[in-house]
């Protein structure tokens, strides 16, 4: 359990947190979408909210308490999907025609 609390955990979810939001901001631009900074705010909020989710549910297995990781997890996982349909809308509106 050490890996989780040194230092060098937190700089790799870190590294990997930076990379994901480059890659999003990519693959925004190639498809010509412009992310301005209320966007990039709620992109930031889904992630973490998403995150947590996935930590709850993680460390509820790890404490070996199955039902606080299966309650959790689907409380969460929905909030995590439901939120990033609204927020995909969002940042994605309906083309006029």
């Amino acid at each position: 359990m050490t890996i989780i609390t040194s230092g060098l955990f937190c700089f790799i979810i870190g590294i990997l947190f930076c990379v994901t939001l480059m890659g999003f901001k990519t693959w925004m631009e190639d498809r010509g979408v412009k992310m301005v900074w209320w966007k990039w705010g709620l992109t930031v909020i889904w992630i973490a909210i998403a995150g947590f989710a996935i930590a709850f549910t993680g460390v509820s297995i790890g404490e070996n308490e199955m039902t606080a990781a299966w309650m959790g997890g689907l409380i969460f996982g929905i909030a995590v999907i439901v939120s990033g349909f609204i927020f995909w809308r969002l940042l994605h509106p309906a083309k006029a025609s």
